[in-house]
């Protein structure tokens, strides 16, 4: 997949495109059955398959006070959104100027100019232009006059609960991760939910207590993060973030977020136990800086503040006898 930072950088495919637009946050299912689409299209009539997307998402411009938290950083929608089959990904950096073209301006400049597309797919829930004005109406209205065709993607609806099928979406999983059912959003994304970033220096408390942590710094501090506490998920470990995706071992762990009350200095962070990972001093130190990405399966129970470090290091035990009885060693990360 080509990656194109701005539509300046990326030549107008002579022969036509297929192409889909949206900020693809979490690349669910939803997400995954338009790409699909196009996808097959795009193989059908030989022609690339172009995927726009904005980066931030125009709320964070627009209205910064309603922004929700990433599900997906950039690298990692990135990262995701290669293994869909797409050709050329288009970051749009939106500015004031860019969201105020009408929606006619929009399907003109960048749909027809710019990216010759001869099929757009979208999902029901697509809009576009200043204020969100354009709809599947008029663009539908709009392909006849310039002479593409437009395809509307069905919704992925899956059963969760009682309450019958749910349309699969981004606000849906922030609400099922947020209330840690973690087995719900990994349906609706078809995966996991992972957290991304690099391996920091801590305080090193948990070596001392016999439990050396791997502690986290998020790629993206909006990332969406369960609310605090203890949890079992799986861990891997990469020179790259595509490494790390691809890690051949899954490490079952015991994930801590939040200020460990134990210690007046704490301070709030999220730390990983890994289970079964061997290491020396000295090669724990080799360790900083390489890419770790934290999966989640189950909330185990509240931070609390123990009155001893023994107390502390007991509960750890009991936490990681639990991840071991929730998690086999071999399960798949992403």
């Amino acid at each position: 997949m080509q990656i194109f930072n701005g539509l300046n950088e990326f030549l107008r495919p002579p022969n036509g495109s297929v192409a889909t637009i949206g900020n693809f946050d979490g690349v669910h299912l939803g997400h995954q059955t338009i790409i699909a689409r196009a996808r097959t299209l795009a193989r059908e009539y030989d022609m690339p398959l172009i995927t726009l997307t904005f980066e931030p998402s125009p709320v964070k411009l627009l209205r910064p006070e309603k922004s929700p938290p990433l599900l997906t950083p950039l690298n990692f929608k990135t990262m995701l959104l290669d293994r869909q089959g797409i050709d050329a990904l288009i970051l749009i950096h939106p500015t004031s100027e860019f969201l105020a073209q009408s929606a006619e301006d929009f399907v003109h400049r960048v749909l027809v100019d710019q990216l010759n597309a001869r099929h757009v797919i979208e999902g029901q829930t697509f809009s576009f232009g200043r204020q969100r004005s354009g709809t599947m109406v008029l663009l539908r209205k709009l392909a006849e006059q310039y002479g593409f065709q437009t395809h509307l993607a069905p919704s992925e609806r899956i059963t969760l609960d009682d309450l019958g099928p749910t349309a699969v979406s981004s606000t849906l999983i922030r609400q099922l991760i947020t209330t840690c059912q973690f087995e719900k959003a990994a349906r609706c994304l078809g995966r996991p939910y992972t957290l991304t970033g690099r391996i920091a220096r801590g305080r090193q408390t948990g070596r001392s207590l016999g439990f050396p942590t791997a502690n986290l710094e998020l790629d993206d501090h909006t990332q969406l993060t369960p609310e605090d506490g203890v949890f079992a998920g799986q861990a891997c470990i990469g020179d790259t973030l595509e490494a790390a995706g691809q890690a051949p071992t899954v490490y079952r762990a015991a994930i801590s977020i939040g200020r460990c009350e134990t210690f007046a200095d704490a301070s709030w962070q999220i730390e990983a136990h890994l289970l079964d990972y061997v290491t020396s001093h000295e090669e724990a130190d080799e360790l900083y800086g390489r890419h770790l990405l934290l999966s989640f399966t189950q909330r185990i129970r509240p931070l609390k503040r123990f009155n001893t470090a023994e107390e502390l290091t007991a509960a750890i035990a009991d936490d990681c006898r639990t991840v071991r009885e929730l998690l086999r060693q071999d399960e798949a990360l992403i």
